[in-house]
């Protein structure tokens, strides 16, 4: 049995739509039936499902602006969630966990293309440094249940995802959820979209769909350890935002550089996740005009 935490994600979704549609069981439990911030419950939910296969998606996820309101909040929540899984995954031998991770654990300044083995190099951004460190945490423990246990683990380094089921929180969510919110708002008032930053800053972003195949890739391989899951084609933020000006039909767009752009540049290295025999299938225009006219359709009931 295959057992996803973090199941209403936009990850979490997409993952239990692939695999739905691979005929493959799995369970994933919603915050009311099992709390991840409990390790006595967790260790339970675990034990009675009887999992072979753990994909620890669960998180407190912002974006960049909620990431910097939220420091203290953001790191102990995910702490203990990461450790309470990892802990339950351990004692209830759960054959192989696939633990996913951000991209915000790198180092701003890291040389480019990034690398997986310069985690431990550098300490993560500033922006999001607290998010960071809450996920290399989660590293050292899957490392080291790994020598004591023998705990065979994946953790892939997700880049920026986007998909049905996001959150659309304007102030703290992530980049592209966000811009989709505010362009349909305009878009039924007729109003602009004032966006964040300068728009030079630079982006690896990814379907939340083409990240759930990576993932089942990567689980079913004999891949191991800390692994980039991105596309490897990064775009401007620019080129986003005047894709679904054109895609809403809001042609009124303001940018307010008070707001901070992040780090501007952003390549991730990709070759441990095409040596797993994942190769990116991406049109990044068509994947924003889907999310859209999804949230068109579902915006009364969407997460914000």
């Amino acid at each position: 049995m295959i057992l996803i935490t973090g199941g209403n994600g936009v990850l979490g979704k997409a993952l239990q739509g692939y695999l739905s549609a691979l005929g493959r069981p799995f369970i994933a439990p919603r915050s009311s039936e099992v709390n991840l911030l409990d390790i006595s419950g967790t260790t339970d939910f675990f034990e009675n499902t009887k999992a072979s296969v753990v994909f620890h998606l669960a998180g407190r996820v912002h974006g960049l602006m909620g990431n910097s309101r939220f420091p203290e909040d953001t790191y102990y929540e995910n702490c203990l969630i990461n450790a309470n899984v990892v802990r339950a995954s351990v004692r209830c031998k759960v054959k192989k966990i696939v633990a996913a991770s951000t991209v915000a654990i790198y180092n701003s300044e890291t040389t480019l293309p990034v690398k997986e083995d310069t985690i431990w190099s550098a300490p993560p951004g500033a922006h999001e440094a607290a998010y960071g460190h809450a996920k290399r945490g989660m590293l050292a423990h899957l490392e080291a249940a790994g020598s004591q246990h023998g705990l065979d683990y994946i953790y892939p380094i997700l880049t920026n995802l986007f998909g049905p089921h996001d959150n659309f929180d304007e102030a703290n969510g992530h980049v592209i959820p966000s811009l989709i919110s505010k362009f349909f708002n305009a878009a039924r008032i007729g109003g602009s979209v004032e966006v964040w930053g300068s728009g030079k800053a630079e982006r690896d972003f990814m379907p939340a769909d083409e990240a759930a195949r990576a993932l089942v890739i990567l689980s079913d391989s004999d891949a191991f350890g800390a692994i980039n899951v991105a596309t490897g084609q990064p775009v401007l933020i620019k080129y986003v935002v005047e894709s679904l000006s054109n895609i809403s039909g809001v042609s009124k767009v303001s940018w307010d550089s008070t707001k901070p752009d992040g780090q501007l540049i952003r390549r991730y290295d990709t070759t441990k996740l095409q040596s797993s025999g994942f190769q990116p299938k991406i049109d990044l225009y068509s994947a924003l005009e889907s999310t859209y006219r999804w949230y068109e359709s579902h915006h009364d009931v969407a997460r914000r």
